[in-house]
């Protein structure tokens, strides 16, 4: 099956926030004082040099908190918010990929899976499509 790259893009997307939202029982810590978090936010995007950022924290499956900082576009002064879509570039495939790769060796995640293991609701289209093929054609990451 010859897979297209713009098939999977959300696909990529939502497995990758899938992941970031739902850590694992032992990553469930106390998270700081909303007013701590978003100093060390501001410092780290003055020190890195970073124009804005879009922050969400989640906890079992549920928004904590969703919040802009900073600017999405400098030149017209437009303000992020928790919902601005920032473009990525291939970057976000890597870290998509060394995700998914984690799970795989933690035993989540399966690389022969089908797609709509994890989306059941996916296109019939995806039916044959495993997770190995959609990190091969997406990032590159195996062959």
């Amino acid at each position: 099956m010859h897979l297209r790259p713009k098939d999977f893009s959300s696909t990529v997307l939502a497995l990758s926030l899938v992941l970031v939202l739902f850590p694992s029982s032992a990553d469930a810590q106390r998270a700081p004082a909303p007013d701590s978090v978003s100093d060390y936010v501001m410092a780290e995007m003055q020190r890195q040099h970073i124009p804005g950022l879009s922050l969400l924290v989640a906890r079992s499956g549920k928004i904590i908190r969703a919040e802009g900082f900073g600017l999405a576009n400098v030149e017209l002064q437009v303000p992020v918010k928790p919902e601005t879509i920032f473009q990525s570039g291939s970057v976000g495939k890597q870290f998509t990929a060394t995700t998914v790769m984690m799970l795989v060796e933690e035993g989540k995640v399966g690389l022969d899976d089908p797609l709509t293991k994890y989306f059941p609701h996916a296109p019939a289209s995806w039916q044959e499509v495993t997770v190995r093929e959609l990190l091969s054609h997406t990032a590159g990451f195996i062959d």
